[in-house]
């Protein structure tokens, strides 16, 4: 049965670096380069929502998840995701917004952007840096991928 997740966002957004934090791996930025598939995660470049001509491959991929994790960076201001395409998918969407530590952070804005693409469940705010977040996220995780075993 399908137990992972598909993470999605701009370039930038913090999907490998959520991922790393929530498997306990070490912080360490690493450039996705293609679809990356862990023991959890489908982790996408961040080309495939920003180039519109790959919104394909992500529709795709989440046919092999359970649920998909769209991510804003709370630092970024206009939004990667185009009207209600959380609507394409089959699967659950949630929202993240990511980097609410940062200095520069706007979480609402993050969190009106996801809206507009579509998102009407749970938004999480989350700082894989200081960990804020983290914990009730991780709880989300273990949940979702011990029921779809």
């Amino acid at each position: 049965m399908k137990n992972k997740i598909l993470l999605m966002g701009g370039i930038g957004a913090g999907k490998t670096t959520l991922k790393q934090r929530l498997l306990n791996e070490s912080l360490v930025y690493l450039k996705t380069q293609s679809l990356d598939y862990s023991s959890i995660f489908i982790d996408c470049p961040g080309e495939y929502l920003e180039i519109p001509r790959y919104y394909h491959v992500l529709i795709d991929a989440s046919f092999g998840a359970v649920e998909v994790w769209a991510l804003h960076d709370a630092t970024r201001r206009n939004c990667p995701f185009p009207p209600k395409f959380a609507t394409a998918f089959r699967r659950p969407v949630i929202g993240i917004v990511t980097k609410v530590d940062h200095h520069d952070a706007c979480p609402d804005i993050a969190e009106n952007n996801l809206r507009k693409a579509g998102i009407v469940g749970r938004i999480y705010h989350v700082s894989a840096k200081n960990g804020d977040g983290i914990q009730e996220l991780a709880l989300h995780m273990s949940r979702l991928t011990s029921q779809s075993e």
